[in-house]
């Protein structure tokens, strides 16, 4: 396989591990790692169940990054040989404290699978014991408690997958009602067309709000009407500093809310959240069909709004949060635009068909 040589030769100019004297134990942990990887994929296919898109383009990544462990671990090996060393060397001044017992712990998950697949075993039992001693080995050198990292798992599962879900409380429940987002809300989507150019207006108590929104791209794809998102974030999340902008509903009695919360940066974060979760749903046909958001797209929202208030919120809240906004998305696309009504105390948007404004002020 003559594409297999080039590759070898063109990663092991790549390789910044070479010159370090664990360079082996470095790429046999990376190809563990790899294929930790390429397994943890394949079940993240199969657990979201259609909501995954990326699944192919991500294992494309996984495998070529396996591959890249493979050739240098094959490489080195032979340079071993080559030189009269030993391929590997299990004990040794040269074994690194850190990485050995993980390579250890690896070994003993690859024995486990072994017996996995060849069906009910009697050594199943003892394997399984050997990983829980390595595993207590690799925490313990890592200066992290089982305890904590079994804690902070519970959590994360039950943001993700409640028992029951009961919603956050709302984070301007204390503040004065000029100053908490409107509980119940009528906004209306007004397409328009300038030239070949489609815009929406947003229309509030009959006075357009925001600026005239178009599509931002040659390949319409109704963008325009993304301040549904920032609506489904309002009643599912109990937040967007979006919304209290265009609807001057700032926290001003708190300056640290005001600036921190709702201020410039807050404001650039949900815009940003609102466009990477549109480049997913266009993948998925705007989540149509879909009864769930994948996990880990979940997770990289949580990561990006981290140390804001909004992070106390679970992950099924997002979920919601995303599903209903582009449910009532693709019929202010189909309608063109309408009625959107919303009920913080109810948390339910919901679509009505357009009605065209006998007056409307701009300001």
């Amino acid at each position: 396989m003559g594409w297999l040589n080039s590759y070898s030769t063109a990663a092991a100019r790549t390789d910044r591990f070479r010159d370090r004297g664990d360079h082996l134990f470095l790429v046999a942990a990376g190809l563990l790692g790899e294929a930790g990887s390429i397994l943890a994929e394949i079940k993240k296919m199969k657990r979201e169940a259609g909501a995954y898109p990326v699944y192919r383009h991500r294992l494309v990544e996984e495998l070529g990054d396996f591959l890249w462990y493979y050739v240098r671990l094959v490489a080195e090996c032979d340079s071993r040989i080559l030189n009269g060393l030993p391929a590997v060397s299990a004990v040794g001044p040269t074994r690194p404290a850190k990485i050995g017992p993980a390579l250890d712990l690896g070994s003993a998950v690859g024995q486990v699978l072994h017996l996995v697949r060849k069906g009910q075993s009697p050594e199943l039992k003892a394997a399984l014991k050997a990983i829980w001693a390595k595993l207590v080995v690799v925490a313990d050198r890592a200066g992290i408690s089982l305890k904590e990292a079994s804690q902070a798992n519970l959590a994360k599962i039950q943001s993700r997958w409640p028992a029951k879900k009961v919603f956050h409380p709302l984070f301007d429940e204390d503040c004065p009602a000029e100053e908490q987002i409107p509980r119940n809300l009528i906004l209306e989507f007004l397409e328009r067309s300038r030239g070949r150019r489609a815009e929406v207006l947003l229309r509030y108590n009959n006075l357009i709000v925001g600026d005239r929104i178009t599509d931002n791209i040659p390949d319409s794809d109704g963008y325009r009407y993304h301040d549904v998102f920032h609506f489904a974030h309002a009643v599912f999340l109990g937040w967007s500093p979006v919304v209290r902008t265009l609807l001057r509903c700032k926290r001003k009695s708190d300056p640290a809310a005001d600036e921190n919360q709702d201020g410039a940066r807050a404001n650039i974060i949900e815009e940003a959240v609102s466009a990477i979760v549109f480049s997913r749903a266009k993948e998925m046909r705007f989540f149509k069909d879909a009864n769930q958001v994948d996990y880990d797209l979940l997770k990289s929202i949580k990561e990006f709004v981290r140390g804001y208030e909004v992070d106390q919120i679970p992950l099924w809240q997002w979920e919601m949060a995303i599903l209903e906004g582009y449910r009532v998305f693709r019929l202010l696309r189909s309608g063109p635009g309408g009625r959107v009504t919303w009920d913080l105390h109810r948390r339910k948007l919901e679509w009505c068909p357009p009605k065209e404004p006998k007056d409307v002020k701009a300001v």
